[in-house]
């Protein structure tokens, strides 16, 4: 929204990002929308950067751990860890804009504060290259980005999508987006689709995430997942003990035979190996 209403805050109203100028149409241009975009991601991985290097400096200046440094290698590797939360919102809003037409709405102030949205489009989550690709983009030009700046300590920097509990308040911090989410609702947690748009089932979802490319984002790449019994096609669902019949008819000695037992309504295997006759019919091996 941000390079879209020229670094305006579209639910605070203050110039939060760079002066630039803003998108002026009434549906907008995928191409215009993108050049803003990389450029708006452009500063934001100088200031990520710049601020994380801060926090570290301050960290070690009056923090610093030295107990645990002692007992490190001599030559330590440090990692510079930055993150993204609601790539799935940014994927659906470009592919949206892409290949449906996104009318905005205005306030009284020319701010965009609101789209609708004129036909479908493609959505993460359901193995479709079309807006896959576009998340795999972003994920790689925005780390690319973040390796261009100087790190404290020379550090390496890397990447991680898996925001699975600040995904919500950072929703609640962001306004209506391209894709059709309103203002306030959370976003998805991690490298998820966002909530009910991976329509073509698991394994089409997961294929989604998986294109993500893991050189790009070394710290971590998250998918929440959770299936229900119907999910995987089944209208009953079986519960209980299977009852299986062992019964082995042999003269073999090394191999078993299997005991009834009256009292239990169960079935044993009996070791014969090494078993005298009057104790192959009361040691129990196992219960099946």
């Amino acid at each position: 929204m941000y390079a879209i209403n020229g670094g305006i805050d579209e639910k605070l109203k203050e110039q939060v990002g760079p002066k630039y100028r803003r998108i002026t149409s009434e549906y907008l241009d995928y191409d215009e929308v993108m050049e803003k975009y990389e450029s708006m991601m452009d500063w934001l991985a100088w200031l990520y950067v710049n601020t994380l290097n801060v926090i570290h400096y301050m960290h070690d200046k009056y923090c610093y751990e030295r107990s645990q440094m002692a007992l490190h290698d001599r030559d330590v590797k440090r990692y510079f860890a930055t993150g993204v939360a609601g790539l799935s919102v940014v994927a659906d809003s470009l592919s949206a804009i892409k290949y449906a037409k996104v009318k905005t709405v205005r306030d009284e102030n020319g701010i965009v504060v609101d789209y609708e949205i004129e036909g479908d489009y493609p959505k993460y989550g359901n193995n479709d290259d079309r807006v896959d690709s576009i998340a795999v983009d972003i994920v790689h030009k925005f780390m690319n980005m973040i390796r261009t700046h100087d790190t404290y300590r020379n550090s390496i920097p890397t990447m991680s999508i898996l925001t699975i509990t600040s995904n919500v308040v950072y929703g609640k911090k962001t306004g209506n987006t391209p894709d059709g989410r309103k203002a306030g609702v959370p976003l998805a947690p991690g490298a998820n689709p966002m909530h009910g748009r991976d329509s073509h089932g698991a394994v089409a979802s997961l294929a989604s995430v998986a294109k993500l490319p893991f050189g790009d984002a070394q710290d971590g790449i998250s998918n929440t997942f959770s299936i229900i019994p119907n999910a995987l096609g089944k209208d009953e669902v079986f519960m209980g003990d299977l009852d299986i019949d062992l019964g082995i008819q042999t003269d073999c000695g090394c191999c078993s035979d299997v005991i009834y037992d009256e009292g239990s309504k169960s079935k044993y295997m009996t070791p014969l190996m090494n078993k005298t006759p009057d104790r192959q019919k009361s040691d129990t091996y196992q219960n099946v």
